[in-house]
């Protein structure tokens, strides 16, 4: 035991110790604020420096901005032509990003807002078609019901309700909610259709939120010398598109086959697409040249640049008169080998332009946009006038009409998904679709062989990868003749039918496929994608896709081969139909039908009659024992320069 002394010792000493901890630990914490203190310093003066340093940037970047840059863009040629003007830059339509999270404290009036803004919406949808009747047939106007698609569809309208009801969300941000889910869902797949539809319902959500704030959208007064610049284009939009009003559309989004694209080349605008940093490059007024044919847009640019375009505009012209004095003759060789020269069309506008720049008749007639456009599946009836409305104007021309040609990421709204696949190109789609659904395809194709009566219809069908498909569709084919003759419908008995080589099984089994079908038409933008394993919308590997890759000529040669052994036709209906270069070395393979785009109707005939068919097979003989692609492309323009047609690919290569 202590003592107590001494525990009044050891209280004395204990109290000394901890007073000497209390100010060594006061002593080191001011000597750690110290360092916090000069710590905190260095971090200020560094952001102070990068401040300095951004606002710097910014002001440099501004200073730029008011010299107007000078320079080249690229992006996706939609369609062809050369334009000049001004830039039209179109403001950015109101973000769903910009939209605050707030509650209501009343329900019932977020409710009425929201429902009239819809009204406004559908009111708006008649305007437009009211003034794009005169420039579009009825059946184009369908584009414009994806709007009403949208609007009216029950399961959006139901989530934004919810929201608004059960949630005490604003109309507003209801909107932005179930539109962003949407938009997330569908940006998760990647493909041209949905791309297209992204634009579609990004647009219905701006314009129910311009209509919930009282903001009308933007109105378009516009010079008729300008180009107009955009970030994209909806189909509310292209109700400006009224004839030449343009001299060019640039897009920083979109594809090929969007309704811009879509529209742009029916109205003959050059235009370009999917550019990148279009917006931050390119400002109000400045001066803008487009190439529609090889996707290059110049900004502001040198007097030299200038001059080059002025030529190769005056060489576009007079070669459109040159081309234009064709339109009446046939794409015959210099020692008269003929070929036929077919259109592409998806629209029933596009037969107009078929006529105008003298088509032999259609190759490919897409059956797509009235199964996307409608709420329903179009019934047999409704198929049947759209056809025969085709197969009346083509007035006694061949008329090839593809099957629906859908596929896992762009399915009507009326049918059931599968949901998201991991590579939906290589799943569920066009005729796998079809012969799982067989009612709808039957429909379609009793449709298609009554058509058959009142014209030369030949029938196609997308995608096939085996025999037993064939076999299968020849099935129901003859299912639907004999329902049509029950019935004592007038219908062909004896339509031609072809199947599309776009698979590599195809180019094997071609003979064999021969052997069941009447004809084969080759479609080169999948076929090559397939071969050489290529997305070309991916640009990461976009210039990989490559046409002229040996792979891919020799499967084109071998089935033109499998043709000829089997006495049956082979076509084309890829964009290398429309290449006059391409279209050239088609020839010397023994290709006898092409199919493109109306507008390269004349451009590939031209090519075809400046020279000979033997000399165009010696030049494939040769091309096709080549190794390389940069080895096949010098000598194909040593060939052209000998024919004297430089100017002419120069307006596509």
């Amino acid at each position: 035991e202590f003592s107590r002394d001494e525990i009044r010792l050891l209280t004395t000493i204990s109290g000394q110790a901890a007073s000497i901890i209390v100010q060594a630990r006061l002593a080191d914490s001011l000597k750690s604020k110290e360092q916090e203190r000069t710590e905190l310093q260095k971090r200020m003066d560094e952001a102070m420096r990068r401040l300095r340093s951004y606002e710097g940037r910014r002001k440099e970047k501004a200073a730029k901005a008011r010299q107007r840059w000078r320079g080249r863009l690229t992006g996706l040629a939609a369609a062809p032509g050369f334009g000049r003007g001004h830039a039209y830059v179109m403001k950015p339509r109101m973000d769903l990003n910009s939209i605050p999270k707030k509650k209501t404290k009343n329900p019932e009036r977020e409710m009425e807002r929201f429902r009239a803004a819809v009204e406004r919406g559908l009111e708006h949808i008649n305007v437009i078609k009211d003034r794009m009747s005169s420039l579009i047939s009825k059946e184009e106007g369908a584009i414009f019901d994806v709007y009403r698609l949208i609007l009216e569809d029950p399961a959006i309208i139901q989530q934004i309700e919810s929201q608004i009801r059960k949630q005490g969300h604003t109309a507003e941000y209801a909107v932005r909610i179930v539109f962003e889910r949407y938009l997330q869902t569908i940006s998760q797949i990647d493909d041209e259709y949905l791309r297209e539809r992204t634009t579609d319902i990004k647009d219905a959500a701006q314009r129910l939120l311009e209509n919930l704030s009282g903001v009308s959208g933007q109105r378009l007064d516009i010079p008729d010398d300008a180009v107009l610049v955009a970030g994209d284009l909806s189909p509310a939009d292209l109700s400006v598109l009224e004839g030449d009003r343009f001299k060019g559309i640039v897009l920083s989004t979109g594809g090929v086959t969007s309704h811009a694209s879509i529209l742009a080349k029916s109205f003959e605008i050059p235009s370009v697409v999917a550019v990148e940093d279009l917006l931050e490059s390119v400002h109000h007024g400045d001066l803008l040249i487009i190439d529609g044919n090889s996707g290059v847009i110049y900004v502001n640019p040198k007097h030299e640049v200038v001059r080059e375009y002025d030529r190769l505009e005056k060489d576009y012209l007079e070669l459109n008169r040159e081309l234009e004095e064709l339109k009446e003759l046939p794409a015959e060789t210099l020692d008269g080998h003929r070929v036929s020269l077919y259109a592409n069309i998806g629209l029933l506008s596009d037969v107009a332009f078929a006529h105008l720049h003298g088509a032999q008749g259609i190759g490919l007639y897409r059956t797509e946009i009235p199964f996307l456009a409608h709420r329903d599946f179009p019934g047999e009836e409704e198929q049947y006038t759209l056809y025969k409305r085709v197969v009346e104007a083509m007035a006694g021309k061949p008329v090839t009409i593809r099957t629906l040609d859908i596929g896992a990421d762009k399915y009507p709204p009326y049918m059931r998904s599968v949901g998201a696949e991991p590579n939906p190109f290589l799943g569920w789609r066009s005729i796998r679709i079809s012969l799982e659904v067989e009612e709808i395809f039957k429909t379609q194709l009793r449709a298609i062989l009554r058509v058959g009566d009142l014209g030369r219809v030949r029938l196609l069908v997308p995608m096939v990868s085996s025999l037993e498909e064939i076999l299968k569709v020849k099935e129901l084919l003859g299912k639907a003749k004999e329902e049509l003759q029950r019935d004592g419908t007038p219908h062909d008995r004896q339509m031609e039918l072809g199947v599309m080589v776009e698979v590599p099984a195809a180019v094997q089994l071609a003979d064999r496929f021969l052997r069941e079908v009447d004809f084969l038409s080759i479609g080169t933008n999948d076929l090559i994608q397939y071969i050489l394993a290529v997305d070309r919308s991916n640009r990461r590997v976009a210039n990989l896709y490559e046409p002229l890759h040996p792979a891919v000529l020799a499967a084109l040669m071998s089935t033109i081969e499998a043709g000829k052994r089997e006495g049956k036709r082979v076509g084309l209906c890829g964009e290398m139909a429309g290449d006059p270069l391409f279209a050239l070395l088609l020839l010397g393979m023994g290709l006898e039908e092409y199919s493109m785009g109306a507008l390269y109707v004349p451009v590939v005939k031209k090519a075809i009659r400046s020279i000979t068919y033997q000399a165009a097979k010696a030049t494939a003989h040769i091309v096709l024992q080549m190794d390389s692609v940069g080895e096949i492309k010098k000598y194909l323009f040593e060939q052209v320069r000998e024919l004297g047609m430089v100017e002419l690919m120069e307006m596509y290569h």
